[in-house]
């Protein structure tokens, strides 16, 4: 049985330390796929509803000042303003605090990575210590 040289155990080392570093760069990118296809999606869906949304507001907006136009004049505009205001106040803060709360970008990575930090640390330690 031939003893491996020094050389020899800084390549295995150095290839073992490359797979794992690609394979931890392809579950990343596997990540960032997902994220951007989830991303997409419902950036559409929200437009979508947005402008069926406004559509909707428009025309009963529309419908109410032309209905009650005779009886409260203004007020009617003044009160719709007043209620399209306050619900963007609500939408907006409810979009700061879900971005705020969203988990960071590449979460799951960063664990595998600090894993994989860990473990090697851990048998950098048990190298070190004292032979019998």
């Amino acid at each position: 049985m031939t003893v491996p040289s020094p050389l020899d155990a800084v390549r295995r080392l150095s290839a073992a330390s490359l797979a794992l570093l690609l394979s931890r760069a392809e579950f990343a990118s596997v990540e960032l796929a997902q994220a951007r296809a989830q991303l997409v999606r419902w950036f559409v869906l929200a437009l979508a509803g947005a402008l069926l949304a406004l559509l909707a507001v428009v025309a009963a907006s529309a419908w109410l000042v032309v209905a009650l136009w005779e009886r409260a004049g203004w007020i009617t505009l003044i009160v719709l303003a007043a209620s399209f205001a306050a619900a963007a106040w609500w939408v907006l803060a409810r979009l700061q605090r879900e971005v705020a709360d969203a988990p960071p970008l590449l979460a799951q990575t960063l664990q595998e990575l600090a894993k994989d930090r860990d473990a090697l640390a851990g048998s950098g330690a048990a190298d070190e210590e004292p032979r019998a």
